[in-house]
């Protein structure tokens, strides 16, 4: 029996998940390091906030908050018209009064090591325009914060900022333009609320998801070389998937499913499954439907993959272990869902064997010649 283990590596996004706009401080000027260190968290430098009680067990965080607002406004000021250096003693600054922009500082440096949870998604605009964004999402926090190191008139000062991942570079002009506008807040952190402007974020931060009933998958091609044929092919993959799982589960065990060649000239009957097509090389195919149709579509291609497109892999007995390492603990019933079409779609494809034969040829040739992949990751253990 040969054993297929499946990732299916699809981020669940739970409905308590929030986006963020956060600035890699003043005009932008920490980005570079923070892509470099992967953490972003407020312009404040030698703030160094003790995290091993959490933000509210740190009893000197707003003693710590008036002295780096003290240095990071001494290090903005001009050589020439400096006054003396501030003082790095806390004990200075524990009974000095509040000044009129302490509860907004506060407040920005609570929501990084308080408020703002792992899972929750960050974009972190580049200074320049014509520069590319980071979209990433947040990672749980740590016990002690990731140390920034400055640059330029901050060389030698360190900021604290907490870890993100899975991240993204993204044009800026393919932004939405109100999240580009949150930018220029003061704060320069903003939570982003709206549900249309919050799903294209998700959708530029991820490319295999499930939010609420939705479920989005993608195919990529990775290699300069593309033809219309190709194109063809992969939208034929896609339609033969998403037609059979129909089929199968109307239960009709004696009607034919539709290989490649016949998937050319068919039409997606569900109402709901929508494609999105950049059909040049590099490319991609997106899926979005509410059921588990595009998963199911990248499991198939990353199977036949797998098996270097062995029409023959699945012709005798097999078995699919499902997994989603992305995220493991909500994900069970979807694993269970994609297990089943997949083990018995491709069962099924396989004994019209010609016909099978063809469609895994048609899908080698495109592979090879056009890079295509999927975030999904398979064992083959025989």
């Amino acid at each position: 029996m040969t054993r297929f283990r499946l990732d299916l590596n699809t981020k669940i996004i739970s409905h308590e998940s929030r986006v963020f706009l956060a600035r890699a401080g003043q005009k932008g000027h920490m980005f570079e390091q923070v892509s470099r260190k992967r953490a972003i968290g407020p312009d404040l430098p030698m703030l160094d906030i003790d995290l091993r009680g959490g933000f509210a067990g740190d009893q000197d965080a707003e003693a710590k908050i008036k002295r780096a607002r003290a240095i990071s406004e001494w290090l903005r000021t001009g050589p020439g018209k400096r006054k003396g250096r501030p003082s790095e003693n806390l004990d200075d600054y524990r009974f000095t009064p509040k000044h009129s922009w302490h509860s907004r500082i506060i407040g920005i440096v609570r929501s990084y090591f308080h408020g703002m949870n792992a899972g929750d998604v960050v974009v972190i605009p580049n200074p320049s325009q014509f520069g590319k964004a980071i979209v990433a999402e947040l990672l749980p926090l740590g016990m002690a914060p990731v140390k920034i190191p400055g640059e330029g008139r901050f060389h030698g000062y360190e900021f604290d900022g907490r870890s993100f991942d899975h991240f993204k570079e993204v044009r800026m002009a393919d932004l939405p333009k109100s999240v580009v506008d949150l930018a220029k807040v003061p704060t320069g952190l903003a939570e982003i609320k709206d549900s249309a402007i919050k799903r294209r974020v998700f959708n530029l931060c991820y490319d295999d998801y499930a939010l609420g009933c939705e479920y989005v998958s993608c195919i990529r091609t990775t290699k300069r070389e593309f033809s219309p044929f190709d194109g063809s092919v992969l939208s034929a993959l896609v339609t033969m998937v998403a037609e059979n799982v129909g089929i199968l589960a109307r239960n009709e065990r004696d009607a034919n499913v539709l290989g490649l060649t016949q998937a050319v000239f068919e039409d997606i009957e569900s109402k709901d499954f929508r494609l999105k097509i950049k059909v040049s090389s590099p490319g991609y195919i997106e899926m979005y439907d509410r059921s588990v149709v595009p998963l199911v579509v990248c499991s198939v291609l990353a199977l036949l993959a797998a098996t270097r497109f062995d029409a023959m892999a699945f012709a005798d007995e097999s078995e699919i272990e499902v997994f989603n390492s992305r995220s493991p603990e909500l994900s069970n019933a979807c694993n269970q869902e994609v297990k089943k079409l997949t083990e018995v779609l491709l069962f099924s494809l396989s004994r019209a064997e010609d016909d099978f034969q063809r469609t895994c040829d048609l899908l080698r040739k495109t592979h090879d010649r056009t890079g295509t992949r999927t975030n999904m990751e398979v064992e083959v253990e025989k």
